[in-house]
């Protein structure tokens, strides 16, 4: 095994267990050490063995997140293809979002957005481009408005 400073290692392991991490974040992380490619393998290899970094974990608590944020699935796909994360995981995650709870999130955003925009007309070209930039998509939010 190649030799790893310890010192590094601590550092991305409370870098790792202080929120959840992709592989991606913690490669990135790793280009600031200069540390050769050995050696950041080594890395990666000690935090999947302990438990420090587990993409499918990670991948559950962004989509989580995301949806309780208000985010649409396109613009979560998007984002998680942004970090590299494969596309079996993606899916899997995605076919996991609670329908209700999305649809309630999509019927908040339209809420909101009817509160703060009283002059605009219910099916507002604005509304509807407020939600694809939420990254609803738009067979969801034809199907959602009245």
């Amino acid at each position: 095994m190649t030799e790893v400073p310890s010192d590094i290692l601590n550092k991305m392991e409370r870098f790792c267990a202080w929120q959840e991490r992709c592989e991606n974040d913690v490669r990135r992380k790793l280009t600031s050490f200069r540390l050769s490619d050995s050696q950041e393998d080594a890395i990666l290899a000690h935090l999947r063995e302990n438990r420090f970094l587990d993409e499918e974990r990670y991948v559950e608590m962004f989509v989580r997140g995301k949806v309780n944020a208000g985010w649409g699935v396109q613009k979560i796909v998007a984002a998680l293809r942004a970090k590299r994360i494969p596309a079996e995981l993606i899916d899997q995650a995605c076919a996991d979002i609670s329908v209700d709870d999305y649809q309630e999130k999509m019927l908040d955003a339209i809420a909101k957005w009817r509160r703060s925009h009283p002059d605009e007309a219910d099916n507002s070209p604005k509304l509807v481009r407020h939600l694809l930039s939420k990254g609803y998509n738009i067979e969801e939010i034809l199907k959602t408005l009245p």
